[in-house]
């Protein structure tokens, strides 16, 4: 899909060399290098860690560098996204929605540290994610038109701050004010790197509204 020319997105066939161990993203960098340089796809360390080769495989999201390249798979950009072009995706109407969130720990005065930080198993669970949008693409809720719902990545990054000893910001405030709510029975959000997102969401965010401590 190029916009400048395109109206529509359009299936396009590539065949490429297969090895043992071949990865998806492996057959993408093959196709830009040897067929057409004119495909657009996302993609940073090759190994799990930037989130940046995010896509779809047989409808499924996954990230490209960790899954194994077969025969007959189709490839597609994440869905409730907007595409820029062929596989990548806007990320920026995610972040943009969350500026106003003041996702970081403001300055303090030394003084006003806590005398000892202890990192809880969630906070250090929570921190694994790579965001590669994955779980925002895979939430049925989540539509980047509407600025009302925040989104599995947006409630992540919350939780990960409401489990920061030195934050004082109200992150359950906030997530209740994103609609965190919708999340409570769905639990259809997915992870490639298996952070339980809906779990973090309704047992730590959600903790003030359903009485559980």
């Amino acid at each position: 899909y190029d916009p400048t020319q395109d109206r529509e997105p359009r299936a396009q066939r590539y065949k490429v060399p297969t090895e043992k161990g071949a990865t998806v993203l492996q057959a993408l960098m093959h196709i830009y290098e040897e067929q057409d340089s004119s495909l657009a796809f996302g993609f940073g360390c090759r190994y799990r860690y930037c989130g940046l080769c995010a896509l779809e495989v047989d409808d499924k999201p996954c990230l490209s560098c960790l899954t194994p390249l077969q025969d007959g798979q189709v490839i597609k950009p994440l869905r409730h996204l907007p595409v820029l072009r062929d596989l990548v995706v806007d990320r920026a109407w995610v972040f943009d929605a969350m500026r106003n969130l003041q996702l970081f720990v403001p300055e303090m005065q030394y003084e006003e540290l806590p005398e000892r930080v202890f990192e809880a198993k969630e906070h250090r669970q929570l921190m694994q994610c790579t965001e590669c949008l994955i779980c925002q693409a895979t939430c049925p809720y989540y539509d980047y038109r509407d600025a009302s719902f925040g989104g599995t990545y947006t409630f992540v990054q919350l939780a990960q701050l409401h489990f920061d000893p030195r934050d004082q910001t109200d992150r359950v405030a906030q997530a209740q004010q994103l609609g965190i709510e919708r999340c409570a029975a769905c639990r259809k959000c997915q992870c490639p790197v298996g952070i339980p997102a809906w779990k973090f969401a309704t047992s730590v965010l959600l903790k003030e509204t359903d009485g559980t401590a």
